[in-house]
């Protein structure tokens, strides 16, 4: 390797087409001038820059949110974490613990994430199931059930879900504050993911 330039770091998986993050040796200071601290450097600066980004473009999210009876407590719990974010939402109910229909509650989110008037939704029933279900059928939402972390952080990276389902009756409020967050924080990585949205979105174009 030649002195005074170290080997790129890539954002993300370099094998699959990621463009390197350049970074100019003379400009970093003298005590991370070796390629192993240099390397290093070079990514908690990135990641700092990125988790900056990430930070000012969820503050900026409006989150529609709504459950039915089966869904109340935790949805209660999302909309604390939705203040800690500085994340401007709007409850679309249920105000109730008698039974109702969920896709009362469903299609109203839906259609307002799918207009572009929110730029996500989350959706809490007794299992997510039936929020999930009833949101799918509204062209352009992409609704992913989670029940765990990674789920969640998978849907928001290669799926590009703007809603999100859960089941009260499956997971504690700890946890479902923990998906919640990670969901909300986690970019889309765009890329060959994009072109398989592009295929979901030409066929309900053809076909819904």
């Amino acid at each position: 390797m030649a002195a005074g330039r170290a080997a790129p770091l890539y954002d993300g998986d370099s094998a699959r087409g990621r463009r390197p993050i350049k970074c100019v040796f003379s400009q970093c200071p003298a005590a991370v001038r070796n390629e192993g601290f240099l390397q290093l450097y070079i990514f908690r600066t990135y990641a700092k820059i990125k988790a900056e980004s990430t930070k000012k473009a969820v503050s900026e999210m409006k989150v529609a949110i709504a459950s039915d009876h089966g869904g109340i407590h935790i949805r209660e719990e999302i909309k604390k974490l939705l203040e800690e974010l500085n994340i401007e939402y709007e409850d679309f109910g249920c105000d109730c613990e008698t039974s109702v229909d969920y896709p009362d509650y469903a299609f109203p989110v839906a259609e307002k994430v799918a207009k572009g008037e929110f730029d996500r939704g989350i959706l809490i029933c007794g299992t997510g199931i039936g929020m999930s279900i009833a949101a799918n059928k509204v062209k352009g939402i992409r609704c992913a059930l989670c029940h765990d972390v990674f789920s969640a952080k998978a849907t928001r990276e290669h799926n590009d879900s703007n809603i999100l389902a859960m089941g009260e009756r499956v997971i504690g409020p700890g946890l479902a504050r923990e998906i919640a967050k990670v969901w909300l924080t986690t970019p889309f990585t765009g890329g060959r993911h994009a072109k398989r949205i592009d295929k979901i979105a030409k066929y309900e174009e053809a076909n819904l």
